[in-house]
């Protein structure tokens, strides 16, 4: 049976500076969308059958043509609202010297940040099983945050897995205990939990994993895995946290580290594959990724995982 898993999120047009000067290597991207291509492509390398969808909204227009035409190239079908008028975000990222990356956004007029202000989308939510982070979340006006928590639950009721992440970015948010607050309205409605440590803290929701996963499950959450960067990750579901630690690589780029992480993890479970077992595959496809610049690599980039 082929299960549908249905990205949630804003795709930009991004920009990553590709030396000193004025030069920028663009292409598409945006954290959901990165990993529905990894959860695409692992998917594929384990042998899972999924159709893999990103619900956003895009503008009437060329670019929105070709970055439709982008995912659709990538296998990730499109479930957009289409907002005539608008036109696609972009960002820039500037890579520093330890590969660690900084960001500047143009998305506030964004389609995709009309669409999800609003509650027409709502009914488009479906699948098996359903992605979104705290990236979505900001983008939510207070009816479309209400609505969503309740069209999720309403899956959940018919058998549908949610999955959040938090992804959390400062400017975006007005405090951290606004964010925080959002997020654990969605993290009430989640099955599984694909989070950073760092982000946690910052939220104020933990102080080091193990507090992070205690806040976590006191949510609701029945599985919770919590990113350490360069150690890995740590794993749980019924039972303490299980460490899971990953390969030393050269980091060019970690731009898309935790998606492209989340991407193989849920590709494993899918194939059902062990929580730790999931985190290797994660892991791998992490540490190929950092390796190269932008969010979205070659494919040829990619490990062997079958």
């Amino acid at each position: 049976m082929t299960l549908v898993v249905q990205c949630i999120g804003e795709c930009m047009i991004e920009f990553v500076r590709t030396g000193a000067g004025a030069g920028a290597q663009v292409q598409y991207a945006g954290d959901t969308f990165n990993t529905a291509v990894y959860l695409r492509r692992a998917s594929d390398a384990l042998g899972v059958e999924v159709d893999v969808r990103f619900l956003s909204g895009v503008g009437v227009d060329d670019e929105s043509d070709r970055m439709r035409a982008y995912w659709r190239g990538e296998g990730v079908a499109d479930d957009v609202v289409l907002v005539d008028g608008r036109h696609p975000g972009a960002y820039l990222v500037t890579t520093h010297d330890d590969g660690e990356r900084s960001f500047l956004y143009w998305r506030r007029r964004s389609a995709a940040a009309h669409v999800f202000a609003g509650t027409d989308w709502l009914e488009a939510v479906r699948g098996d099983l359903v992605y979104l982070s705290g990236i979505t979340t900001q983008l939510l006006g207070d009816a479309a945050l209400d609505g969503v928590v309740a069209r999720l639950a309403a899956l959940r009721d018919q058998g549908a897995r949610v999955v959040f992440d938090s992804n959390y970015r400062p400017a975006a948010w007005e405090s951290p205990a606004r964010a925080a607050e959002a997020m654990a309205r969605v993290l009430a409605v989640s099955d599984i939990a694909l989070v950073t440590l760092e982000d946690e803290i910052a939220l104020g929701r933990a102080v080091d994993v193990a507090s992070a996963v205690a806040a976590l499950t006191a949510l609701g959450v029945g599985e919770v895995v919590v990113k350490v960067g360069t150690e890995g990750a740590w794993v749980t579901k019924d039972g303490g946290p299980l460490h899971v630690a990953t390969v030393a690589v050269d980091a060019v780029d970690t731009t898309a580290a935790g998606d492209s992480f989340n991407g193989g993890y849920l590709a494993g479970r899918l194939a059902g594959l062990s929580p730790s077992a999931a985190a290797q595959v994660g892991n791998r496809i992490a540490g190929a990724v950092v390796q190269s610049r932008g969010a979205v690599v070659d494919v040829a980039l990619m490990p062997v995982l079958s």
